[in-house]
Formats: C-alpha cells, structure tokens, sequence
C-alpha cells in the first residue's frame, strides 16, 4: 500500500494522452511504448487527465483498466499522479476507492497521488466537508484541480467556475490535500498561494505552459507538450525553476532555452485549442503512436489542423 508521507514532486509533470483503439479501447502496448518515452525526462506522470487524457470521455471501466496498466508497467519506477473527477461526486468516490482496492492487491510500491477537479461536478458550497470525509476514506494525498474551463459545458450549471479563495483556505486545512495544479489568472494565482501561506510544503503546478513560461511558479509544470518533448521540456522546467544555476551563467545556455521556448510556443499555439486530438495526431505523425485515436466525444483535428500538423512536425524535425 502507498504511504501516505509521500512528498509531492516538483519540476516536469508530463499529463500522458491516454492511446486508444477504436472503440475506446486502451492501447496497452502504445501505452507501454508511450510511459517509456516520457519517463525519461519526467519527474511525475498524470494520468487519466481531464484535458490530455481524455479522462472525462472515457468510461469508469476504461479509467480503472488505464490505471491498472499504468501501475503494472510504472512498477514505481516513476510518481503516478490519477485523475479521480467523474460526472457526480458518487462516481468520482467510486473510481477512487476502485483504483486503491487494486492497488492494495498489486502491493503497489512506488508513490501515487490522487487528482481531482471538483468544481466539475460540486460546488464550493460543503466542499471542505465532502473532502474531510473523502480524505477519511483514502490512504492516499490528493492533488486539487483547478481549471475553469471545464465547467463551462451547458450541463455544468454551476455559479463559480473556481475554487473560491476562502473554500481553498479551508480545503488547505485538511492533512491529506497536499497540492493544487492550477489553471487561471496571475491575479487568482496570487491569491490562491496567499490563501494557503500557513499550510507548509503546499505545492503549485502551472497547468498553462504559455503561463509557466512567462511566469514560473516556484514547484513545476503540468506540460502536455512533454508527451512528445519531454526532454526539451525538462530543460524548460528545470531553467524556469533555476535548477541550472550554474549553466544560466552563460550566454549558450540562455540561447538554447530562448529557442526551445519558441519552438514549444509555436507547438502550444496548434494544440492549444485542441490538446488531445492534436497531440495525438503529433505523436501519430512522430512514430510514437500506432494511429491517433481518440475518444468518441473528442473533437477531431481537421484537414488544416493536419497539415499543419505535418508542417510543424517537418520544420523541427520530429518525423
């Protein structure tokens, strides 16, 4: 079983596309090859994410097999992060207390950390409760989302599109609730880091690339980019964190972070919009995915999209 004083990794989280098969079936083997790929760079691989793993198309069933198959092969190789969020507050508890059932058979010996956006499927209102009891129920630290895009859907009739300051002072309170990775304004940023000053160890992830860039945070970055990239993203991470302190003394070493930005900056602008289909029809194109399946609800790139695509892949070489 997975302690719970695992500590919270800093630096590059890479959110896996999750690779599929038609009919949403998990591509095991793609997911194998995928895990290799990333893990050697990555500080912490995200699974199941609501944005890149397609995690909220998929079904429960898809999710825990995703799981399953992500632990057998990671053999704690790597920290898991685990995407719980689900359609209600039911489903979420359900998904999570099955993931942990099966990690306590495998006897998992590595770090997993569970992730979840509530704001998806519950409002601020008796969120510090629902999490008290939750937290009661795992063994395991959990990471909050916050992303408010995701509840911009027509069946999302929720009045804040975030965790509210003062519901994240109280959400901090709660031992097991050791993170944030966070999607917003400079300024909710801001506040969100003031709201949790008396929690010690609290950690930060950007979710915004284009953010982290501009503005780091002092913890990591949640980086889709880094499924195909993951080594010139963990030079990114590691330069805008300052883990380089030495080699940010000379000028070379500041020219190349300057063009791998700019070269991420210009992948970031294709997949922005689109950050599933997109990805994977890179990947697809690099040789690093079987084909570029997505789930069924996922929007698919477009003819221009995939020229596009092809052009960039071209330009940097990456066929």
């Amino acid at each position: 079983m997975v302690s719970d004083t695992n500590k919270l990794p800093k630096g590059l989280i890479c959110p896996l596309v999750t690779p599929l098969k038609m009919g949403d079936v998990l591509d095991v083997a793609a997911l194998e090859r995928l895990i290799a790929h990333v893990g050697t760079a990555a500080d912490a691989i995200l699974i199941g994410d609501a944005i890149w793993g397609e995690g909220l198309a998929l079904s429960a069933e898809t999710r825990l097999k995703l799981t399953c198959a992500t632990l057998e092969i990671a053999q704690g190789k790597w920290p898991i992060f685990i995407t719980i969020t689900s359609d209600t507050p039911e489903a979420t508890r359900a998904l999570l207390a099955n993931s942990e059932s099966f990690l306590e058979r495998l006897g998992y010996p590595g770090s997993v950390f569970w992730v979840d956006y509530p704001i998806y499927y519950h409002s601020n209102r008796g969120l510090p409760q629902f999490y008290a009891a939750m937290a009661r129920d795992t063994q395991i630290p959990l990471i909050l989302g916050n992303h408010p895009e995701l509840t911009r859907k027509p069946s999302r009739r929720i009045k804040h599109k975030n965790i509210r300051t003062s519901v994240l002072k109280k959400l901090s309170e709660i031992d097991r609730i050791q993170g944030l990775v966070f999607t917003g304004s400079l300024k909710r940023s801001i506040n969100y880091h003031k709201a949790v000053r008396r929690r010690p160890g609290f950690v930060f992830y950007d979710a915004d690339e284009a953010a982290f860039i501009r503005q780091p945070s002092s913890d990591g970055v949640v980086a889709g980019g880094s499924n195909l990239l993951p080594g010139t993203w963990r030079e990114i991470a590691e330069s805008c964190l300052n883990r380089y302190e030495v080699q940010q003394q000379y000028p070379d070493h500041v020219s190349q972070i300057w063009e791998k930005g700019a070269m991420v900056q210009e992948l970031y602008n294709l997949y922005a919009a689109n950050p599933a289909a997109v990805m994977k029809r890179m990947l697809h194109v690099a040789g690093l995915l079987p084909n570029a399946q997505t789930a069924s609800s996922t929007p698919l790139t477009d003819k221009s999209q995939n020229e596009a695509i092809e052009a960039i892949c071209g330009k940097y070489n990456l066929i």
